[in-house]
Formats: structure tokens, C-alpha cells, sequence
């Protein structure tokens, strides 16, 4: 990609390039600081060229992480979807994509104890291979999805007695939003559509186990009536094959309406920038939208471009729900990692991707995950992880520290440069070095210490800036 084809994509004002380069990195990434690649790639390309290369993800050299993707969990197991998420969240290069895909499955949230483990890690992959195309393409795979279809029932959805659990949150919460002014009538009537609409499961004869799901349309369970929305969409009904063209026609028309672009523009601003975006940026990003047809790259550009996105107001201003806080520390240290330890892990903070039991998706807002049931496993997970209690997880002190700190002020600022994007309040910095200079004068630590002298320290210290609210952040 050529840097003239960058700047012709880019042309807008927006803030300086260190503020603009720390937001991004806050918000296009899992976690990242100076010492990581993506980093080193940001700051090497430029931040625009840099954010136009994660808008084709393909274009990045992923193989080792993809190859560990490959080796590191059979997908059809339970939790097979969520290691493979949590791999490429951590070891990815192509880290905007996945961001996406971790927002895509919870707008499209699904559950993975309804349904089989290959059909979640299949829904994944196709959110990535999407996640920068047409909108209405990415509401057509969710909806023929067999994890889609298991979740919400479509397999019983046949003529003559359908079902309308998939119509309602298609209308709810894939499109037009609860506001969107649609009725009960509008919600009989696209159930109708979706008649026929189901997947089949191929098992392994070894295992047992699901090994591939697919969609299937039947021709024989579809209501080939006319049918109609209120708000402008009708068909006449087709027989055979040819029915479950109707389905695909209503969601392009769905796709397209205004409401949908509102809706959709807004939970991307709530997701990237702010619990609380501005109605100025939400319009903006909702024309960038519509003007694309729906175009993701196009509407995630504008987004990241807008004037707003790295206002001081929106700095540190989301809340890491668990699978992030989680992701974000690990990707800041270089050491031994069992994956499937740190996604149980994910579990006690109750936020892994494909576990949530209801359409609605995982909380949007900070306020939801700020209280004790989720802070309380936060700070033990912050102390198991500083004192090596997570199996076959292991800090890399030697590569945090190449030098032995002498001084608790050492200990604190360079633990701060792995593990804060932003600046501390200063009077949380002097409590740190207060309280790590108490430690080494209590324990007489002397002016050039052995590493087995400062060790025990650092671990308190570690878990302690791990607990703090703005880690909590970004």
C-alpha cells in the first residue's frame, strides 16, 4: 500500500501525532506500549499509515500467531473459540481486525453452551474475514450463523408455526434498535421470512464431537406468502429454493435504513471512544456510514479521523471489561503464558467472548463492570499474577528490569512504562514511590542490591499498580 493511497484516504484534520498515536493504541489495540511490535510499527509507519495497514489486515504477516492459533486448541472443543479469540488478542499483529471481531460478537453476541464449539470459532473467522467489508454482508453471515441459529432458536422456525426469537433481536438489537419504531406485527412477519432458515452438525465418529456445522435452507419448512414490514419492505413470497432469497433481501433492506445506521454508529463510538460519545461524532461517524452504503472500513476510518476521538476527554475514559484487562496486562510482559489458565481466568471476571446467556451482549458501559463482584476477582487475579500463581504463567522480571533497581523511585517509574499509557495523578505516583521507599527502608535493602533483595518488593509493587482504577482504564 502506497503512502499516496494513505494520505488520499486520510485527509483530515485531527489532533497531534503522539496524542493521536497513544489513542490509538489504546483503542485499535489489546494493549500495547513502547516495548511492544505494535508499537515499534506504529511509530516506524506513522499513525495514519499504520491505522490504513490494520484496515487491511490481510496485507500483515500474521503466520506465527496464526500457526499458534493452529497448534494451541482443538476449535471444536467448548472452549475452543474462546482460546483462539484470546491467542489473537494477545499475539496478533493484525490487532484492529480483532478488535473488531471482540465487537462484532457481542453486537452479535451468541452463547456457546446453546450451541457447538465449531460453530462459534467458525462465526469467528467469518467476522474477521468481514469485518472491514459491507455491513449488510456481516447481518447476512450472522443470521445464516449456526451458532446464530442454534442461540435463537431458528431451527423451529417453520411455516405455520414460527418462531420469532431471531426476528425480534434481528430488529432490536442487529438493526433498528428498540427505537427504531417497528411492531409486534413487524416482528410476525419477519419471523415468516426466516421459515426454512437452519444448520446442520457433522460429527467426528472418533470423537463424538461436532466437527463442522453449516446453514441449510428447506425449501419445505419455508412460508411462501407475501409478506410486509410497516416501514416500506414487502415480497410476494417465493416457493421452493428461491425463498431463501427473501431473507436475504429483507436484511440488505434492513441494512440500509437510517435507523440502522444510528444505531450501529453509535455502539462502534461506544466501543472505540466513549461510553458517552458526543451526538456531533456519532452523526458523523452514522454519515460516513450511510455515504458507504455501509462500508466498515470506510465507517471505522471516520471514526478513528474524527476531530474527537483523541479529545482529552475521551482519553482513559472506558472501562476494561475482563477479557481486555486481562489481554491488556499479559500483552505488556514478555513471559511464559498457559492460554488456557489465563482464559480461565477470563472466566472469574465474567466476561469471556461467546459465555454471555442473553441477545443482548455484555455490558456497554464502565459503570457495569466497576463493581465488586468484578473488581474484587480483578485484584486477586493482579496478585496471583504478580506472585506466579497462575499455572504455567511467569513474569519476566529480568526482561522488565535488565538492571537491578536500586531505589523504590526506580522500581516505580519503570514498572509505570510497561503498564500506564497515560500520566498518573501525581499524587498517585508519590504514594507508589512512598510506599516502595518505606519498603526498602524497612527492610534495609541496601544501595547495590541483589535481584533476591528488591524481588519481593517489585511483586508487591506490581500488584498493587495492577489494582489501581487506572489500570482498570484506557
Amino acid at each position: 500500500m502506497s503512502p499516496e493511497h494513505v494520505r488520499r484516504a486520510s485527509p483530515v484534520l485531527r489532533p497531534s501525532d503522539e496524542a493521536f498515536g497513544k489513542q490509538l493504541l489504546a483503542r485499535a489495540t489489546f494493549g500495547a506500549n513502547r516495548f511492544t511490535d505494535v508499537t515499534h510499527d506504529l511509530r516506524t509507519m506513522g499513525a495514519q499509515h499504520w491505522l490504513e495497514q490494520q484496515l487491511h489486515p490481510d496485507s500483515i504477516d500474521d503466520s506465527i500467531c496464526e500457526a499458534l492459533v493452529e497448534n494451541v486448541v482443538d476449535p471444536t472443543s467448548g472452549h475452543g473459540a474462546g482460546v483462539r479469540l484470546l491467542t489473537r488478542a494477545m499475539y496478533s499483529r493484525r490487532q484492529l481486525a480483532w478488535r473488531m471481531v471482540h465487537f462484532l460478537n457481542n453486537h452479535f453476541s451468541t452463547y456457546r453452551r446453546h450451541t457447538a464449539g465449531i460453530s462459534e470459532a467458525n462465526e469467528d473467522d467469518k467476522f474477521y474475514s468481514r469485518c472491514f467489508k459491507n455491513f449488510s454482508n456481516v447481518l447476512l453471515m450472522s443470521a445464516s450463523s449456526p451458532a446464530m441459529i442454534d442461540f435463537l432458536d431458528s431451527g423451529s422456525n417453520v411455516a405455520g408455526n414460527p418462531n420469532e426469537n431471531y426476528a425480534r433481536e434481528l430488529l432490536e438489537l442487529h438493526t433498528i434498535s428498540v427505537d427504531g419504531g417497528y411492531t409486534e406485527m413487524d416482528v410476525a412477519e419477519l419471523a415468516r421470512v426466516f421459515t426454512g432458515w437452519r444448520r446442520v452438525n457433522v460429527s467426528d465418529p472418533v470423537t463424538n464431537r461436532v466437527a463442522d456445522s453449516y446453514f441449510e435452507f428447506d425449501p419445505s419448512r419455508h412460508d411462501t406468502g407475501p409478506k410486509a414490514l410497516s416501514f416500506g419492505w414487502s415480497t410476494p413470497g417465493y416457493s421452493g429454493p428461491a425463498g431463501r432469497q427473501e431473507g436475504g433481501e429483507v436484511l440488505a433492506f434492513l441494512a440500509s435504513l437510517t435507523h440502522t445506521a444510528a444505531f450501529f454508529s453509535l455502539k462502534l463510538c461506544r466501543y472505540f471512544v466513549s461510553d458517552h460519545p458526543s451526538k456531533a461524532m456519532v452523526s458523523r461517524v452514522r454519515e460516513a456510514f450511510t455515504r458507504s452504503s455501509g462500508d466498515l472500513r470506510t465507517t471505522v476510518r471516520a471514526l478513528f479521523l474524527d476531530p474527537e476521538f483523541a479529545a482529552s476527554s475521551n482519553v482513559r475514559s472506558k472501562t476494561f471489561d475482563g477479557f481486555e484487562y486481562i489481554v491488556n496486562v499479559m500483552r505488556r510482559f514478555k513471559g511464559d503464558c498457559d492460554l488456557i489458565a489465563i482464559n480461565d481466568r477470563i472466566a472469574k471476571l465474567r466476561s469471556q467472548p461467546h459465555e454471555f446467556h442473553v441477545p443482548t451482549g455484555y455490558p456497554e458501559i464502565g459503570a457495569a463492570w466497576q463493581g465488586p463482584g468484578h473488581l474484587l476477582p480483578r485484584w486477586q487475579f493482579a496478585d496471583d499474577y504478580a506472585n506466579n500463581r497462575i499455572t504455567g504463567t511467569i513474569v519476566s522480571w529480568q526482561y522488565i528490569f535488565p538492571v537491578t533497581p536500586s531505589t523504590g523511585t526506580a522500581c516505580v517509574n519503570r514498572l509505570l512504562e510497561f503498564l500506564v499509557d497515560e500520566p498518573l495523578p501525581e499524587t498517585t505516583v508519590r504514594a507508589l514511590t512512598l510506599f516502595m521507599n518505606n519498603r526498602f527502608a524497612q527492610h534495609a535493602v541496601p544501595n547495590d542490591p541483589y535481584w533476591s533483595q528488591v524481588y519481593p518488593h517489585v511483586r508487591a509493587l506490581l500488584t498493587l499498580i495492577l489494582q489501581l482504577p487506572e489500570t482498570q482504564m484506557h
